[in-house]
């Protein structure tokens, strides 16, 4: 091979090198300018996935389009997808605190706990979240309250999650929106207070206490004293002392029957008396027997009475209890507001 040759192979060679760094340039100039594009179209499509993700769970849970419980699962959804995004997924220990009440109706008709209850409701339907018991949380609260003379205050809100053990806690508020309800609710990180993630619904008044009206249970000495005016041990059953309740009914029962079980015997032997024969001479003293029986039920009567319902009121509490079991019929009108604050 002739000098001339070798130099034209060479040059050749180094035509085709030098194309297949052009093409490989071009190439990765190309994907730093898709680059941006995709991760656009990521973000674009995260509002749309949890969107169906929030379709898909109220699909799970038969909630009519438009109700309440549609607009407290989509919160829910929310709320659970923005703590993965911004936390990563895993299990969390949470506790779900009442919400703050800004609107004398929505307080008067106990939304702040509803609220708190509903979201709690559907939180727990997640296999990763374990909540805290009702129980212990109320507990703990109601400590915290009191020793910051009656209002929980932000710090005493992350002190009950890291009392209770909890990695998180929500926080939530509903307040009057025109002629809804704007309820907010955020999840915040026990250990450091830092919020987690948040979000918020639109919910009509009307919905919220036709919600309240099912659920709410309130309960008082007063009204447990007059339950049990009306019927010994009824005040008792009402506060959810049934034992003691029962056995006032019971003995109350068994004394009204001994009362009216004299007071038929008694008639009848004064009515044998009142025929003036000699063997009928005798039924004045069982008859009189049978009246003092029936004054002394009676007396036993009047005091099982005044002690029933002394009791009731002394056993008795003035409390709110929520019943979730109780929601009615679910209640349309809800209105979703997409983003966080």
């Amino acid at each position: 091979m002739d000098y001339a040759s070798l130099v034209f192979e060479e040059e050749n060679d180094m035509i085709i090198r030098l194309s297949f760094l052009r093409t490989f340039a071009s190439a990765l100039v190309l994907a730093l300018c898709l680059l941006p594009l995709s991760a656009q179209a990521d973000e674009e499509a995260a509002p749309a996935e949890t969107t169906e993700n929030a379709a898909a769970a109220t699909e799970k849970h038969n909630d009519r389009k438009g109700s309440v419980q549609e607009g407290v699962q989509s919160l829910a959804t929310r709320l659970v997808g923005g703590m993965d995004k911004t936390a990563g997924a895993g299990y969390r220990r949470m506790a779900v605190l009442p919400f703050k009440v800004q609107d004398p109706d929505a307080e008067e008709h106990q939304l702040g706990r509803v609220s708190s209850e509903l979201l709690s409701s559907r939180l727990a339907q997640n296999p990763k979240i374990i909540q805290v018991e009702r129980d212990r949380l109320d507990s703990v609260i109601s400590e915290l309250k009191r020793s910051e003379k009656g209002e929980l205050s932000s710090d005493g809100a992350v002190s009950v999650g890291k009392l209770l053990g909890a990695s998180n806690i929500v926080l939530g508020s509903i307040s009057a929106s025109g002629a809804d309800y704007l309820i907010t609710a955020r999840i915040v990180d026990s250990e450091t207070g830092r919020v987690v993630t948040a979000a918020d619904q639109i919910f009509p008044k009307a919905g919220m206490v036709a919600i309240s009206e099912d659920v709410v249970e309130v309960k008082s000495k007063l009204g447990a004293a007059i339950r049990s005016a009306v019927f010994p041990g009824w005040g008792q059953i009402y506060t959810g002392d049934l034992s003691r309740g029962l056995a006032y009914s019971a003995t109350f029962v068994g004394m009204a029957a001994g009362a009216i079980t004299s007071t038929v015997l008694a008639t009848q032997a004064e009515n044998e008396y009142n025929k003036n024969t000699v063997d009928t001479v005798e039924e004045r003293e069982v008859a009189n027997g049978h009246y003092d029986r029936v004054n002394y039920f009676l007396i036993g009567l009047g005091a099982l009475w005044a002690v029933a319902v002394s009791d009731a009121y002394i056993t008795g509490v003035d409390a709110m209890t929520i019943n979730m079991d109780a929601v009615g019929e679910e209640t349309s009108g809800m209105i979703t507001i997409n983003g966080s604050f």
